[in-house]
């Protein structure tokens, strides 16, 4: 297995049937890293962004791949061009993985509705110790520190490169971080959504609310925005602040 970064154009060619924007954040150099078995004729090849590892080709011989999806924490999700013959292969490396169901969103054709965005993120008025914050460098301080989310900037590799380039917006109920929309990733035209509310203050539209700020933001800068949705709950958020349903699709998750 070898680090393919130097020559990535070598496997672009192999991940076209995947449309997630990380892989174009991968493919313009932004963010992530890939492997293969051979940098000349690869047989596969895998990209890892986050805890995300997109996968493509004939999964022979995938010890250390296996190894190295092992050795990432515990919401690493794998998705592969083809999950049962990936499932199989990673298995018989003693990589234990469940099949999960995501979901693909799209925009409108005639995009996103600022006005009812707008609204959305003026619900924040409700609640009488809410605020609706964007993120400098002390909010960057507590999403890094997150216990109950780990994502929101764990793909950037430091303040600098966050505010550069990316951006995110937090609730807060006092002084008490509740929800926040954050880049999870980014490429030249656009950003990917990483969103999550506290368990306790879920429930009440928080994650809505900082969404659609975000999603403005997006439209404000011309920059494209993805959601792609984990589960239903997200899906749903997703369609309330305009996006579209697109499909579900099938990816492998560690078994806990």
């Amino acid at each position: 297995m070898i680090c393919i970064d130097s020559r990535r154009s070598t496997v672009s060619p192999m991940f076209g049937w995947c449309r997630d924007s990380m892989l174009k954040s991968y493919f313009e150099g932004k963010m992530g890293t890939a492997f293969a078995d051979s940098a000349e004729q690869p047989a596969w090849a895998a990209v890892f962004s986050g805890d995300f590892v997109f996968v493509s080709g004939r999964a022979e011989a995938v010890g250390e791949l296996a190894e190295r999806i092992a050795s990432m924490g515990p919401e690493t999700v794998v998705i592969p061009e083809n999950v049962q013959e990936w499932k199989t292969a990673l298995a018989a490396c003693g990589l234990r993985l469940s099949e999960t169901v995501r979901y693909h969103t799209r925009l409108p054709e005639a995009g996103l509705d600022s006005r009812l965005l707008r609204g959305m993120a003026g619900q924040i008025a409700r609640f009488k110790r809410g605020s609706l914050r964007p993120a400098g460098s002390e909010e960057y301080a507590e999403l890094a520190a997150c216990e109950w989310e780990k994502a929101f900037v764990a793909n950037f590799k430091g303040e600098q490169d966050f505010l550069e380039n990316g951006f995110a917006f937090c609730v807060y109920i006092g002084n008490e971080l509740a929800a926040a929309a954050s880049t999870f990733g980014y490429y030249s035209g656009g950003y990917e959504l990483q969103i999550a509310t506290k368990p306790a203050h879920r429930g009440q539209g928080l994650a809505v609310i900082c969404a659609a700020r975000f999603l403005l933001e997006c439209l404000d800068r011309g920059k494209t925005p993805h959601w792609d949705a984990a589960n239903k709950t997200s899906l749903h958020i997703a369609e309330k602040c305009g996006f579209l349903p697109d499909g579900e699709y099938t990816a492998l998750e560690k078994v806990r």
